[in-house]
């Protein structure tokens, strides 16, 4: 079970991905299993676009959660991709998640 403090933490992932794309937008939505599976997928694409995600592994059972989220996308991570980014790839993959991640959020399939 994830603690508050994860479910912030995965919060802050989206909202700085968003901040550093471009993307005028706060996610608000409720942190769940879904909403952490489809941050990986968003990352994972975003690996296309930024180094800073390439080195990060890739979560066993092929789905991240809240857990591994918190556990393996660090501060430091936020911080190198703020540096080493193509914005404009990135803000597409990130726009391409938004309404997913809002519709996890909600509970509905995604």
């Amino acid at each position: 079970m994830a603690t508050p403090q994860q479910k912030q933490h995965v919060r802050e992932l989206i909202n700085t991905l968003y901040h550093r794309a471009g993307v005028k937008a706060q996610f608000r939505g409720e942190i769940n299993e879904d909403v952490a599976a489809v941050v990986g997928q968003l990352l994972t694409e975003i690996g296309t676009c930024s180094d800073a995600f390439r080195w990060v592994p890739r979560p066993t059972g092929g789905k991240a959660s809240i857990l591994w989220l918190a556990k393996n996308i660090t501060k430091s991570v936020m911080a190198e991709l703020k540096q080493k980014q193509s914005v404009t790839c990135m803000r597409a993959r990130i726009l391409q998640h938004k309404t997913s991640l809002e519709m996890a959020a909600a509970g509905l399939a995604y």
